[in-house]
C-alpha cells in the first residue's frame, strides 16, 4: 500500500485497488463488491420503510411513523420495521392492523408488543366504544341542587 491506495494481491496476482481510507477503527465497503441483497441493506433509511410500511397498510405506515419520531438508533428502528414487515406477512390482515392500533394506542411502539398481542389473541378482546349513556332517573338521584347545599352548610 502507499499514502493513497491499497493493492490487494492473491497469490502474487494483483486482484483490487482501491483509494486508501485513514481513520482509527474506520472501516469501508466497496458497493460493487457485495451481492445484491447486502447492497440492499446497505441502502436501507427511513424513508424506505416509512413508504414500504404506508403502502401495505395505513396503521403499518402510522405506527412505523411514529416510531422513526422517536430518538433511538437507527439499526434498532430497522431491525424492529423488519419485523413489523415480516409479521405482516404472515398475519391476517385485519389482525395485524388490530395489533397495530393497539400498539399506537398504548404507545408500546415495538415489534414485540405487536408480536404479543397477535400470539396472545388478544385483538379479540378490544373493547369497542360504547356512547355514552345517560343516568336513569329514579329517586336515590340526589342532584346538583344536594351537592350545592352541601358545599354551603359550615360545619
Amino acid at each position: 500500500y502507499t499514502r493513497s491506495m491499497v493493492r490487494i494481491f492473491h497469490r502474487h496476482n494483483l486482484v483490487a485497488v482501491h483509494k486508501r481510507e485513514y481513520g482509527i477503527g474506520k472501516y469501508t465497503t466497496a458497493e460493487e463488491h457485495l451481492c445484491s441483497t447486502h447492497r440492499h441493506y446497505q441502502k436501507r433509511n427511513p424513508e424506505y420503510y416509512k413508504d414500504k410500511a404506508a403502502n401495505l397498510s395505513k396503521t403499518l405506515g402510522e405506527l412505523v411513523r411514529l416510531l422513526f419520531a422517536r430518538d433511538r438508533y437507527p439499526e434498532q428502528l430497522y431491525k424492529s420495521c423488519d419485523g413489523l414487515l415480516k409479521l405482516f406477512k404472515s398475519t391476517p390482515r385485519e389482525t395485524f392492523d388490530k395489533a397495530c392500533q393497539m400498539a399506537i394506542d398504548h404507545q408500546n411502539l415495538t415489534y414485540g408488543f405487536a408480536l404479543n398481542v397477535i400470539k396472545n389473541k388478544m385483538t379479540e378482546y378490544i373493547q369497542k366504544e360504547q356512547p355514552d349513556k345517560d343516568l336513569p332517573r329514579h329517586n336515590n338521584i340526589r342532584g346538583k341542587e344536594y351537592y350545592d347545599n352541601q358545599l354551603s352548610l359550615k360545619f
